[in-house]
C-alpha cells in the first residue's frame, strides 16, 4: 500500500487522494485550507453578541480567546484592552460604563475617577507573565512623569478576575540602562 505523500499527481496532490472519492479531495482541500488560515492568527476581539451574564462582571476578559497565542500574549491582549476601557491610556474610557472598575482607594464621580486616570499608563504592556493560577502583565507608568515605573494588572490563569493591582513596581536598573 502506497505511503500518502509518495507520488505526487501533476497538481502536486499525493496519487492516493488523485484517485479517491470528491469527498476526500474536498476533505483534504478543506484542511490545507484550514492550515493556511490558521498560519496568520488575527487579533482576539469583542464578538458581536456578549451574554449579559458575561457582560455583567467587568473584570471578565471578552475576547475572543485566540488558541493559536500564548497565555502571555492573551493575557496582555486582555490587560490592554482592561487598563483602555478604564480610561487608564490616552485613549478616553469606553463608554459602556458596566466595565468600569473602581481601584481600592478609589471613589466619588465617575468623571472624577476617569479623568485622574487619564493618560497615567502606556496603551501597550511591557511585559507579561503567566502561571499556573495567574497571569501578571505590566504597563509603564508615562504620568504625573515618565519614570522607571510600573502597574500590574493580574488575572486568573483564565482571563478572569482582572485587577490593576495597587501601588507601583520601580525598576531599580532602569537608571543604568538610560545612561
Amino acid at each position: 500500500m502506497p505511503m500518502l505523500g509518495d507520488r505526487l499527481d501533476s497538481q502536486g496532490i499525493p496519487s492516493m487522494v488523485a484517485t479517491s472519492s470528491p469527498w476526500v479531495r474536498l476533505a483534504c482541500a478543506l484542511a490545507a485550507l484550514t492550515g493556511l488560515a490558521c498560519a496568520n492568527p488575527a487579533r482576539s476581539h469583542v464578538p458581536g453578541f456578549v451574554a449579559p451574564w458575561l457582560r455583567a462582571d467587568p473584570r471578565r476578559c471578552l475576547l475572543v480567546r485566540d488558541l493559536s497565542a500564548s497565555m502571555e500574549v492573551m493575557a496582555q491582549r486582555c490587560a490592554e484592552q482592561f487598563v483602555r476601557e478604564n480610561g487608564y491610556t490616552d485613549v478616553p474610557a469606553t463608554d459602556d460604563s458596566t466595565r468600569w472598575v473602581l481601584e481600592v482607594e478609589e471613589g466619588g464621580a465617575w468623571t472624577r475617577v476617569l479623568a485622574t486616570r487619564n493618560g497615567t499608563l502606556d496603551r501597550q504592556a511591557a511585559t507579561s507573565q503567566c502561571s499556573m493560577r495567574q497571569c501578571m502583565v505590566l504597563f509603564r507608568v508615562v504620568r504625573p512623569v515618565p519614570r522607571c515605573t510600573y502597574r500590574a494588572v493580574t488575572m486568573s490563569q483564565v482571563f478572569t478576575r482582572l485587577r490593576l493591582e495597587p501601588g507601583d513596581i520601580n525598576d531599580l536598573r532602569c537608571g543604568e540602562r538610560r545612561a
